[in-house]
């Protein structure tokens, strides 16, 4: 019988302390866009050191390329006497200025400040972002091919996949456990290296040795996923929400009660993320757009749009309620305060890094910014909930392959023996607002109830998170699909309750 212990430490190593050895700058495009700048930056710096480089260059060539023959010569005719000592005098200091530039030092200088300036990736970011690439690999069921080209919905790259890239981007997979996408950038890492022509024999033994490897990770693939397989319940809950890819989940639940379960939200997760998923017509009798009025005077006149989603629980959508200036001020303030984003352990107050959420946020107070305070009082006039006992305003950016998997807000506090002080009650309800457009990918995904809702910029997602009976509603699971082209911003409330009734609070005035 294998040891519990030995499970442990098989799947901590490969799933824990990848988890921690992805980086932090790829996961948010505020990161990726510092980047770019600093790079450009040290283009410029790089090419005025290059031409300078090649006037000095230039120098030191016509130096050399006016010596002509030898001591005899100089000596005995006088014109090359003085040709010499004229070339010593006046065109040796011109070569001595150029040996003694300090331009390269100013150039090492300014790089060197730049570590001051930006978060520089290391070979963890690179690798995070690689592992980013599955992901969307994964969810959109992007072509392996497609991708070595640089080639996503015909938006092409500046640059193809190497062989390298390809082993890579295999390695970051199997540490993660996503063995089937690993096994297929490991073969086409191996087939972009037996392309090259002429094949030298160093690059011959290379693929031997990969070859060779290649059986050896089989064999670490079987390993682990059988242990995982013979594991006690309690010491998988450990890897909850975790990142663990489905793909293993389902390996290690094929033939357990929960492996319907696992295949249907995965299935759902997918064909929703994409595009996908059509409800049956009896699915929308009842849902309607309409108007919200509130209490508020000007609303009264200037009513919310409102679209009802789904019935329960209650889902809506509400359209044009943050105009581009506030979206930008939201963003603005946000930028500078990006930290790598947590996640909660379900049963403790807990949190902790996770591959199951990539991105970066920032928290914003009330009374910090009049913008700011301005929305979460529309937000009362949208839902007639107050926002005072509201947790601060959460803002995201999400970077390469930016996603949240699927997951609840709420704490279910009701059905957990835990201190429930640190919440001040459960969500009650969570407001979603969209901070700009997103060029593709990125929706949020409700996989128990099959409904996609597309980022549209300036729109609000609002949604309750609790039964009327006060426990957490598992219909309201909920996913943000990875961003597959350009980013995301948005901005979470959610919305505490301490016992009051539940009920709508707004009047779903139909359109007229």
């Amino acid at each position: 019988m294998v040891s519990v212990a030995r499970v442990v430490v098989l799947v901590m190593v490969t799933v824990v302390e990848t988890t921690w050895s992805l980086g932090d700058v790829h996961t948010s495009a505020v990161t990726v866009a510092q980047l770019v700048e600093a790079e450009n930056s040290v283009i410029h710096v790089l090419q005025d050191y290059v031409d300078k480089e090649e006037a000095r260059l230039r120098v030191i060539r016509q130096y050399i390329g006016s010596w002509r023959g030898g001591q005899e010569n100089y000596l005995q005719h006088p014109i090359n006497s003085y040709h010499l000592l004229r070339r010593l005098t006046h065109e040796f200091d011109a070569v001595q200025a150029a040996l003694n530039d300090s331009s390269a030092e100013a150039v090492r200088a300014n790089l060197g400040g730049l570590r001051g300036r930006v978060e520089l990736p290391s070979e963890v970011d690179v690798n995070g972002a690689a592992y980013a690439l599955v992901r969307l690999q994964y969810t959109y069921n992007l072509s392996l091919d497609d991708l070595v080209e640089g080639d996503i919905l015909g938006n092409k790259a500046i640059q193809m996949l190497s062989a390298d890239d390809c082993l890579r981007i295999s390695q970051q997979s199997f540490n993660n456990l996503e063995f089937e996408l690993s096994d297929q950038w490991y073969q086409k890492g191996l087939d972009i290296l037996r392309a090259e022509r002429p094949l030298a024999r160093d690059m011959q033994l290379r693929i031997d040795q990969l070859i060779k490897q290649k059986d050896h990770r089989a064999m670490m693939r079987n390993l682990v996923t059988n242990l995982a397989k013979g594991s006690d319940e309690s010491i998988l809950e450990q890897f909850s929400g975790l990142g663990v890819p489905t793909s293993f989940q389902k390996k290690i639940y094929e033939n357990d009660k929960e492996f319907d379960q696992v295949d249907k939200l995965d299935h759902f997760y997918r064909v929703l993320c994409r595009g996908g998923f059509q409800q049956p017509p009896e699915a929308y009798i009842g849902l309607k757009c309409g108007y919200v009025r509130g209490k508020n005077g000007y609303r009264r006149l200037m009513p919310f749009k409102a679209e009802l989603l789904w019935a329960d629980p209650i889902i809506v959508v509400y359209h044009d309620v943050l105009s581009e200036a506030e979206m930008t001020t939201m963003r603005e303030i946000a930028t500078p305060r990006l930290a790598t984003t947590m996640v909660h352990a379900f049963t403790s107050h807990n949190t902790r890094r996770s591959l199951a959420r990539v991105g970066k946020t920032a928290w914003v107070m009330q009374g910090e910014d009049a913008t700011v305070d301005r929305v979460l009082r529309r937000i009362e006039d949208m839902t007639g909930l107050t926002t005072e006992t509201a947790e601060y305003l959460h803002v995201l950016n999400y970077g390469i392959g930016g996603h949240y998997d699927a997951h609840v807000d709420f704490f279910d506090l009701q059905n957990k023996s835990m201190d429930k002080t640190p919440h001040q009650g459960d969500r009650l309800a969570t407001m979603l607002f969209y901070l700009n457009e997103v060029e593709a990918g990125g929706s949020t995904v409700f996989p128990m109830l099959g409904l996609e809702v597309p980022p549209t910029a300036g729109s609000a997602l609002f949604w309750f998170n609790i039964k009327r009976s006060g426990l957490g509603d598992y219909s309201t699971v909920h996913a943000a699909c990875p961003v597959l082209l350009g980013e995301k911003w948005i901005a979470n409330l959610w919305i505490h309750e301490f016992g009051q009734e539940f009920r709508w609070p707004c009047t779903l005035d139909p359109e007229d």
